[in-house]
């Protein structure tokens, strides 16, 4: 059962996965490869181009690797131990898990 001073926080994950959901489907037409007119372009152009490209991808990648750590974060929130430090075992403030619920340690632990 989901401890109740999480139940907010279930609404802000599924929220940010709607806004992922929504990006990534927008950005599909971006990722694909683009066609270049040698004649009409020059070669720093091109360059551009592939760059922007590429830069693209990874910023999809980072979209894609963001909304699985979202749903394994909903997953764990229906788990007791559930903001709670993997490394000590100490609650995790509430605040940090706030603005990233994706935390599974608290902040002394993520510093050694």
């Amino acid at each position: 059962m989901e401890n109740s001073k999480y139940i907010d926080l279930k609404e802000m994950i599924l929220k940010e996965l709607s806004v992922l959901e929504d990006s990534l489907d927008g950005s599909k037409d971006t990722s694909k490869i683009v066609e270049l007119d040698q004649q009409l372009i020059g070669r720093l152009s091109r360059m551009d181009s592939i760059r922007d490209k590429e830069m693209t991808k990874a910023n999809i990648g980072r979209r894609i690797q963001k909304k699985s750590q979202l749903i394994e974060a909903l997953a764990r929130l229906k788990e007791a131990d559930f903001g709670f430090c993997i490394d000590c075992g100490e609650e995790i403030d509430i605040r940090r898990i706030r603005i990233n619920p994706i935390v599974r340690k608290c902040f002394s632990c993520m510093q050694d």
